[in-house]
């Protein structure tokens, strides 16, 4: 089974490289080398700050758009194409599918990541900055997000019906998501008011992955401020796998 899923998975790792949504990379530098001299007028540790806030959210944008365009494409097309029964017709199991595509998209979004990060730390570089290895931690925060993202998409692919509405739900996830501190204290004020539909809030603040835990790259600057990798990388793994659990469920269950 691990050697179906690997080969499933890099499969869609060659697939995905050789389209055109690698040039996503190409757009990020330019928007990075844009931003430099853009602001090149401001002082020089001004300049790093604002290239590097650009940097980390372009990174963190072209990293989701991209996760859900391919997952949606993989999943729903080849479901509406009839083109997954090549695969299924094997002897791989529907699970093995899923978790194979799971992992190759990772693996691709993984990859963004990584040269994203060491284009923009090159271009911090040139410009004088100081390595830091808090980079990395900003690269390994939205690696955990897109996580889950992965996982969510491949899920509402399988129950969606129309690449629109998967698309719909993956951004409401992903905004909700980045505001459930937020949701937590609405739900405050009105429970403190006594409005009835706080337990509506409450189930979606459980629910909803808390993506402003992961979110190292708006408080690394702050010292004091110790981010615990080990707690929001078991957080990120287990949801995800919670997610692709009711994925394979649901999947198992599907007639195609």
């Amino acid at each position: 089974m691990i050697k179906k899923i690997f080969e499933i998975s890099r499969y869609t790792f060659i697939e995905n490289i050789k389209s055109r949504n690698f040039m996503i990379l190409f757009i990020f530098i330019a928007v990075v080398l844009g931003s430099g001299v853009l602001f090149s007028v401001l002082a020089p540790a001004q300049v790093l700050r604002v290239i590097l806030d650009i940097g980390t959210s372009a990174i963190e944008i072209f990293t989701f758009l991209s996760c859900a365009f391919i997952s949606v494409r993989i999943i729903l097309q080849e479901m509406e194409d009839k083109t997954v029964y090549l695969i299924l017709c094997r002897p791989v199991t529907r699970a093995t599918y899923i978790l194979g595509r799971f992992f190759g998209i990772v693996s691709v979004m993984g990859a963004y990541i990584i040269i994203m990060t060491a284009a923009l730390s090159l271009v911090l570089l040139v410009r004088g900055w100081n390595f830091n290895i808090y980079i990395i931690g900003i690269a390994f925060s939205i690696f955990l997000k897109i996580l889950i993202v992965t996982s969510f998409s491949i899920l509402i692919s399988l129950i969606s019906t129309s690449p629109a509405s998967s698309f719909v739900s993956i951004f409401f996830l992903w905004t909700l998501g980045h505001f459930s501190e937020e949701l937590k204290y609405i739900n405050y004020l009105l429970l403190k008011d006594g409005v009835k539909i706080t337990p509506v809030i409450k189930l979606f603040y459980y629910i909803v992955p808390n993506f402003s835990k992961l979110n190292y790259k708006d408080v690394f600057h702050i010292q004091a401020l110790n981010i615990n990798f080990t707690w929001v990388t078991g957080y990120a793994v287990f949801y995800s796998a919670v997610l692709l659990t009711f994925a394979i469920l649901i999947y198992n269950r599907k007639e195609l």
